[in-house]
């Protein structure tokens, strides 16, 4: 058995990484955050399963539950690992994680690459200006080419061929919904129907912009509205940062 930290962040976009940074450093100024990173390899099949059957492997050793926190596919993951070993689980936070899982931004590349005529790097582009409206201008090549890889890097339910998306449900865990009003791909529906499985602990907030990645945009808010929830559900546990943003 190993004592691992109490918290962990659940990735699989090595590519788009860089945005979750502000966030992660926010939280490790408070409380020790783990990081657990998936990557496929271009020999391997696109499975979220192979990705929540590692994380088993690294969590199966853990002394205590552990609290799951991911954005998008990240999140997603750990909403299934979730679902499949809840004793593991002491609470889960996700972030743009719609109420049905698979909805993300690669269904929304796929959509679009199906409805309309436009070559695929128009399409990338314009997905890029979605999702970082307020760095595309400067770094249009750089997010394109972080977004194309991210296609290739992170495990996903969609191809060229097909899209699954997976059934709605909560979770037995307390669990907590963090995401943005104007997420180009996670609509308000995707987003609000988590209302209809939340038990009374949980939790759901809404920020009014930000977009997709919204916990990059706005950093210390959400950290702050993620570690008053880690609190009440830890109250013996010492976070080393006051929290100094009024949370709203």
């Amino acid at each position: 058995m190993t004592n691992r930290p109490k918290f962990l962040w659940v990735s699989a976009s090595p590519s788009l990484k860089y945005f979750h940074r502000p966030l992660l450093a926010n939280l490790s100024n408070s409380i020790a955050v783990e990081v657990w990173e998936y990557c496929q390899t271009l020999d391997e099949a696109s499975s979220i399963d192979r990705a929540v059957e590692l994380l088993q492997t690294h969590l199966s050793g853990s002394i205590d539950p552990v609290h799951l926190i991911g954005h998008g596919i990240g999140g997603t993951i750990a909403l299934i690992y979730a679902r499949r070993y809840p004793r593991q689980v002491a609470s889960l936070t996700l972030l743009s994680v719609a109420v049905r899982p698979g909805l993300n931004w690669h269904s929304y590349y796929y959509d679009r690459l199906w409805s309309l005529s436009d070559r695929r790097e128009q399409i990338l582009q314009s997905i890029a200006s979605d999702l970082f409206p307020a760095n595309c201008d400067r770094y249009i090549n750089d997010l394109v080419d972080r977004i194309e890889r991210d296609l290739v890097e992170s495990p996903s339910s969609h191809s060229l061929f097909r899209s699954s998306i997976l059934p709605a449900g909560g979770v037995e865990m307390p669990l907590l919904i963090c995401s943005s009003q104007d997420d180009p791909v996670i609509s308000a529906p995707a987003a609000y129907g988590w209302t209809n499985y939340l038990k009374p602990i949980d939790k759901i907030w809404h920020l009014s912009t930000g977009g997709h990645f919204f916990h990059y945009v706005r950093a210390e808010l959400v950290s702050c509205h993620i570690q008053r929830f880690w609190q009440e559900l830890e109250p013996d546990i010492a976070f080393h940062q006051r929290l100094k943003v009024e949370l709203n």
